[in-house]
């Protein structure tokens, strides 16, 4: 019987996580600034201010995605079975 493959890191994984957390937070910003925008013009409940909320959903999104990418790279480095 041959030994089990080694499980490694992927330096992607990592490029792509970071990428993901970068993006989410221009993102995050922009969605940000459009509500305030909307809020200071009184726009409670207008498709301008459905619009940014969906901007900010997006932004957490890419911001779950990102942190769960590095993470699982960080869990495939480092965990039991890398060893």
């Amino acid at each position: 019987m041959g030994a089990a493959p080694s499980r490694r890191g992927s330096n992607w994984r990592l490029l792509v996580g970071g990428l993901l957390f970068l993006v989410a937070v221009v993102i995050a910003i922009y969605g940000f600034l459009s509500l305030v925008r909307v809020l200071n013009r009184g726009g409670y409940g207008t498709p301008p201010m459905i619009h940014a909320l969906v901007i900010l959903g997006i932004a957490g999104a890419c911001f779950a995605g990102g942190i769960a990418t590095i993470i699982w790279d960080i869990a495939m480095r480092y965990g039991p079975e890398s060893r």
